[in-house]
This record gives C-alpha cells, structure tokens and sequence, in this order.
C-alpha cells in the first residue's frame, strides 16, 4: 500500500466533519488493517500490537485475493498529525514480519451508553428529550468539552522506568508523537512566554538552573496538582508542542507532568522528536 500522506488525512478528516455529527475531537473507534500471504504470522503481530494495547478483532481471509487481513482496534483520539504518525510506526511495525504490509485504516463512533441521559446536556444540541439523538450520531455522547486524557503515555512512562529497552523506548516515543497536551495560558505572569500571536502568555517552569521549559499536561488532573492559579489550558499536539518549543530561543525543553510523576526532554530530545516528524513528512513529499 502506498503511503497515506499528510495531505489525504488532513482532506479525511475535514470530509468526515462535512459529512457527519461524529465528534472528531473525541475519542473514537479506530481500526488498523494488516495483510499477509498467510494467518501464522499474523498471529505473531497480532501479540505484539496486543502488547501495545490493540484489540484484535479478527484475522480473516479476503473473499477477492489469495492473503489473510488482521484487524486491529483502539479508541483513540486522533489528529491528521498524530493519526501520519501513527500511521508511520504501523508501516515500520509491519516491516518486522515477513511477508506483512499494513494497509490502512479506517474510523467509526465508539460505541457505549450515552452519557447525556435524554435531556442533552451534555451534547451541543438543541433538541428536546422526546426528539433526542446524540449529535454524534452514535450511542455514546462526546462534546468537545470532552477532558484530555493520556493514559498510554502514562503507562509508557511508568513502563520505561522499569524498562529501557529500545522497545519501550520506541512505544515512549510513539505516545508522545501521539499525544494531546493541556499547555496553560495565563493573562499575566513572571515565568510566561508570550505566544506568536501574543493574544496569551504560556505558563512556564524553571529547573534549577533557571532555564525555562514548557509544561506539558497529560490530564486536568495534573495540572492542577502543579497549580493553584486559575489559569486556562490550550490543546497541543506533540508535534505542534515540538514546534512551539523550538520556535522559542530561551525555551530549554519540555517537561511533561512537572510536579507529578514527571518526564522532562530537553531540547535535543525534542529536536529529535520533531525531525522524525520532518523525516516522515519528507519521505510521503508532503
């Protein structure tokens, strides 16, 4: 299968806001295809993808070619970047196993109870309770108020401190490409630094050598354990985060959860991240 370009994911998702009421900023059902000559080692992927916390749904055999396809699921919650490079590990995962090529995705509703029970307060719409259908258009209800949550980079980083092998580094690296960060922003601050627009300041936090680095939040929760401020959050991709950290001269890095169980990554190691970003983009021509 030819590469998905950034491009293709970015037209994808801009279809499916066009064309449907699922709620794209909140967590859907995601499913990864795989396709090989035989079932066997297929089953040797499908254990390692159920290491890094895949369902399998099942491994069958195509009605119009001779090959086997395993399908793999998540619920996840996805952008074109985070989804290119999801996409990028999944081909070099595929590449391991003989004879294996992975072939693309696809996206529906997660499924579950609704949680607006009938009466739409939690979903954006206006609708009456004898009327109501959830606005995306599934039985389980997100809003775009939906919290951020990063429980795989949570487990990577607790995994990674009683394990530092290259496969636990590799799976680290994928959930911070892959993750929604809560950044905060504050009106006024001493340890600030100001946006491009400069329409809001972001909040920073200084080591001991005073060097600044960008907080990066995994959930609400540990941003509140890190401040009593009343400050407000911006959503960032790790991509974007990269971005934003290098584009700031006096930004020493990132650190995700200070205060908590934290994880800091220098600059070199967020140059890093963001030239595998650069690295996949050039591959794909985008």
């Amino acid at each position: 299968m030819e590469t998905i370009t950034l491009q293709q994911l970015q037209e994808m998702f801009a279809g499916l806001h066009k064309e449907t009421d699922w709620n794209l900023d909140g967590e859907m059902l995601w499913g990864y295809y795989f396709v090989a000559p035989n079932p066997e080692v297929l089953d040797s992927l499908a254990k390692t993808l159920g290491e890094r916390n895949f369902d399998i749904s099942e491994v069958f055999e195509s009605d119009d070619e001779p090959i086997f396809i395993l399908q793999a699921e998540r619920l996840e919650k996805h952008t074109p970047e985070s989804l290119f490079a999801l996409n990028a590990e999944l081909e070099a995962l595929a590449a391991k196993f003989e004879g294996v090529e992975y072939d693309g995705m696809d996206v529906n509703p997660a499924d579950g109870e609704c949680d607006c029970e009938g009466d739409c307060e939690n979903c954006d719409c206006d609708e009456e309770e004898d009327e109501h259908e959830c606005c995306c258009g599934s039985e389980h209800c997100h809003t775009e108020d939906e919290p951020i949550e990063n429980p795989a980079i949570l487990a990577a980083i607790q995994n990674i401190s009683k394990d530092a092998s290259e496969e636990a580094q590799q799976d680290l690296t994928l959930e911070l490409q892959r993750g929604l960060y809560l950044v905060p922003v504050f009106a006024e601050s001493a340890n600030a630094a100001a946006t491009e627009e400069g329409s809001m300041q972001v909040l920073v936090c200084m080591d001991e050598n005073e060097e600044e680095f960008l907080p990066l939040f995994t959930d609400e929760a540990a941003l509140k354990a890190w401040t009593k401020e009343n400050v407000s959050a911006m959503v960032l991709t790790g991509p974007e985060a990269w971005e934003f950290i290098l584009s700031q001269p006096d930004c020493a890095g990132a650190v995700i959860n200070p205060g908590d169980v934290s994880l800091p990554l220098n600059r070199e190691m967020v140059t890093l991240l963001k030239k595998m970003i650069d690295e996949i983009e050039a591959e794909t021509g985008e």
